[in-house]
This record gives structure tokens, sequence and C-alpha cells, in this order.
């Protein structure tokens, strides 16, 4: 029996366009490191500046114009998905539910209070200090949510993160849309 949902945050519970993009046309450079798991490692492990992973993922020295463009395109890059923190309200009345992210502080800053106000339980990678598609986070936010692997479904939409759930024994859905989630939780016997 499902008793915990837990939401990758950056295209799932946020949505928006794709960084790495964005910044190959302000730098009029492609990147040099595209992943779609973790923006870059040391930045969503909390021990890096933005500026020297912007400067690791377009493998260039940024002049402080570039970095400048580059912060503003990284904090408006994503906003909240209201339908999903709909789905995520409804679904609290019922189960656990968590948000689990590959993040760094400038979103924790720009998103936090909006999300506790939703969900009681939010492992942020930078805070931990540990990373999906890696199993020590998934079992950390499994503890801190009381379940066991069986009992709990994650959302992601990484394909590499959901099969790191899976091997756990986690139910998870590789995420598209709210309506394909919904479904996919129903078939799971999730009632919303």
């Amino acid at each position: 029996m499902i008793k915990a949902v837990i939401f990758d945050l950056g295209g799932v519970i946020l949505k928006g366009k794709h960084f790495i993009k964005k910044g190959e046309k302000i730098l009029g450079k492609n990147a040099v490191h595209n992943n779609d798991a973790c923006f870059d490692r040391k930045l969503n492990l909390g021990i890096s500046s933005h500026r020297a992973a912007f400067e690791r993922v377009f493998g260039k020295k940024l002049f402080d114009d570039e970095f400048i463009k580059l912060m503003k395109a990284w904090l408006s890059n994503w906003e909240m998905d209201e339908e999903m923190l709909e789905l995520a309200k409804k679904l609290r009345r019922k189960y656990k539910i968590a948000i689990l992210s590959n993040t760094e502080q400038a979103y924790e800053e720009k998103y936090d209070n909006t999300l506790r106000k939703v969900f009681p339980v939010v492992v942020y990678s930078h805070k931990v200090r540990m990373l999906k598609p890696e199993k020590p986070i998934f079992e950390y936010t499994l503890k801190q949510l009381g379940v066991q692997p069986q009992e709990s479904v994650m959302v992601d939409d990484v394909k590499e993160n959901c099969e790191t759930a899976k091997r756990l024994g986690m139910n998870c859905i590789l995420f598209k849309n709210r309506q394909q989630c919904e479904s996919e939780l129903k078939n799971l016997g999730v009632k919303i």
C-alpha cells in the first residue's frame, strides 16, 4: 500500500525552459557539460559558487557581464507549476508527501517558503550533501518520511533517478505532465 509520494522539484513541481540552451544563446558557445540528472555536481552539493559552476558547464572563464546575464537567466528559468502544486495539496490529505531535489541555495531561497507550506518534508541536495541518482539521498528521504521503499512513489522527470528509485524497491513515475502523473498514480492505487 502506498503511504508517500515524493516529488522532484525542477521539471515536476517547477516548470521551465532548459537553462543550458539559454546559456548557450547568451554566450554564443555550446556547453561542454550537460547532465539532466544534475546541472553541476559541486553546485548541487553546496560546495561551489554559481560562477564556478557556470564556468565548468560552459567551459570558459566568464566576464562579469556574462555572469550577470547567466545568473538572471538561471533565476528566471523556473516557475511554480500551480497544477502540480494543487495535486500535491490533494495528495497531502491522505498521504505523506515530500520534495527530493538536486538543487542549490538560490532556488531554496526563492521557493522554500511556498514549498514548505505544502510539503512537510523537503530534501535539497545542497543541504544534505547527497545527489540523485545516487541511492543515499533516496534512502535519506524515505527515512525522513518514515516509510519503506515499496510504500512510496517517486515522481521525477529524469530516467536515471527513476531507475535508482526502482532498484531500491520504490515505485516511480517518469513525469511528463500532470494528467499522465495522475493516471499513473491512480494505477498504483493512489486515491486523488
